[in-house]
């Protein structure tokens, strides 16, 4: 039988914008994941040591550095997927996304169903993945 990929994800949220962190806690928790989240860096890297997070949604611009390098830290530390937010909808942000360590750039605000998606999509990918 099949897992479903809600009952078991948590998803770690790290955004500096208190309004759209709370937003992306509330839209992803009433989607039936378990959410922590942090305003920063420094902060995503404590709670991610006791939440032990699935895959983190990170924003490209915190407060306390680049939310690039967090990315790639938060990936290669943890060894999950992350998906990067940011504001540029050119192709460039994509190819920085990637060469961070991201598994998607998702332009935000965005749309709360499409992250959804992309989350449980790629946890499927990693979950099938040989370790």
């Amino acid at each position: 039988m099949r897992e479903e990929i809600t009952d078991i994800t948590r998803i770690l949220i790290v955004e500096g914008e208190p309004n759209l962190r709370r937003e992306l806690t509330s839209v992803l928790t009433e989607a039936g994941f378990t959410v922590a989240d942090a305003c920063d860096y420094p902060y995503a890297l404590i709670v991610s040591e006791v939440f032990n997070p699935d895959i983190a949604v990170v924003d490209e611009v915190l407060p306390s550095g680049d939310g690039k390098d967090a990315c790639s830290r938060l990936h290669n530390i943890f060894s999950i997927p992350v998906i990067l937010l940011g504001k540029d909808s050119g192709g460039e942000a994509w190819a920085r996304a990637v060469e961070a360590g991201a598994d998607l750039y998702l332009t935000k605000p965005g749309h709360h169903q499409e992250l959804i998606a992309r989350v449980k999509a790629i946890l499927r990918r990693y979950k099938q993945a040989p370790a």
